[in-house]
């Protein structure tokens, strides 16, 4: 006798959950919500899939001649695909932008910077480079763009590359994408899924990348080596090493951000071994990430913003030994 009432309960219940769930549903697709939009400041997301000019090196820069030419300084700029520019046009990237600033600020000399920034590289690349190149270029002062990645050995490196290239082939065995399943027809399910899987990435993600930062970590123990190394190289040359230290974009920018500790760690490392650190982050605190990236879903590199600011504010820390160059 009490199961008229309790059927009554649960009819009710359930007439709820599909109520709700059809607002839902309505209100979904109504926002848009069930596809990823893209992200970035709409007027610089262009196609740019060419890295030119590439020089006779094979660097993402004009021509240089090896001898510095007379009434000239120079700029000698290391780093992985951020001062590359991945994703930007040539003329946006950070050591063009640097170039053009000196030039326009400091009229006592011609400034060059020149690019010896290839993707994938990371410290332990980068202090053999500066003896076999960069050196050789006679720089006035050296520049090493830092990126949180740095501290990937080359094991892990490898091991990463190569599960992305057995995804990729996967992918192209199977004949392309699979049929969505029946729920993907859904646009809240689509845009719950996302969040929460975005969600559990990102805390791997956050993980790895700490886990990186260890004390015994082998990657961050040779990156730590391979600092001290550029460093000593540069002082006994006489020439200011500057650590320029980039946050990873893909991230609140605020109190939230979750690798400010790493970039202490950098910091701390850097000053050890004598370099000038700038780290970039306080000139993003506050700003939303997705007006600085290429394109969030599918590129999460700097883009023409998020360099135009790496510069400025590069020019500015290194205001006085820019004086200390001109007057000597």
């Amino acid at each position: 006798m009490f199961l008229g009432p309790r059927r009554g309960e649960v009819a009710l219940l359930a007439a709820s959950v599909a109520g709700f769930l059809v607002l839902g549903e309505g209100g979904a697709r109504l926002l848009g919500l069930g596809d990823p939009s893209p992200t970035g400041y709409a007027p610089v997301i262009t196609p740019v899939t060419a890295p030119t000019p590439l020089n006779s090196r094979g660097y993402r820069d004009h021509e240089r001649l090896l001898a510095k030419p007379p009434r000239t300084r120079r700029v000698v700029c290391l780093g992985d695909s951020f001062a590359w520019g991945s994703g930007v046009h040539f003329d946006d990237a950070l050591p063009q932008r640097l170039e053009r600033s000196l030039n326009e600020q400091r009229r006592g000399a011609v400034w060059e910077v020149v690019n010896l920034a290839r993707p994938g590289m990371n410290t332990v690349d980068e202090a053999p480079q500066l003896v076999s190149e960069g050196l050789a270029y006679d720089p006035d002062i050296v520049v090493l763009a830092y990126c949180l990645n740095d501290s990937e050995d080359a094991r892990e490196r490898d091991a990463r590359a190569k599960a992305q290239a057995e995804r990729r082939l996967a992918r192209k065995r199977e004949g392309g994408p699979r049929p969505p399943p029946f729920f993907d027809r859904f646009a809240l399910y689509r845009f719950l899924h996302r969040r929460l899987s975005a969600t559990a990435e990102n805390r791997r993600r956050i993980e790895g990348y700490k886990a990186g930062y260890a004390a015994d970590a082998p990657g961050w123990v040779a990156g730590q080596e391979a600092l001290r190394d550029m460093a000593r190289r540069c002082r006994d040359r006489q020439v200011p090493f500057v650590v320029t230290i980039f946050p990873l974009f893909a991230n609140p920018l605020d109190e939230r951000y979750p690798f400010t500790e790493i970039h202490a760690k950098v910091a701390a490392a850097s000053s050890a071994a004598g370099a000038m650190v700038v780290d970039l982050l306080p000139a993003y605190r506050g700003l939303r990430w997705e007006l600085l990236v290429v394109n969030g879903p599918l590129d999460e590199h700097p883009n023409e913003i998020a360099h135009r600011i790496a510069a400025d504010t590069l020019i500015e820390a290194l205001d006085e030994k820019l004086d200390a160059l001109e007057s000597s």
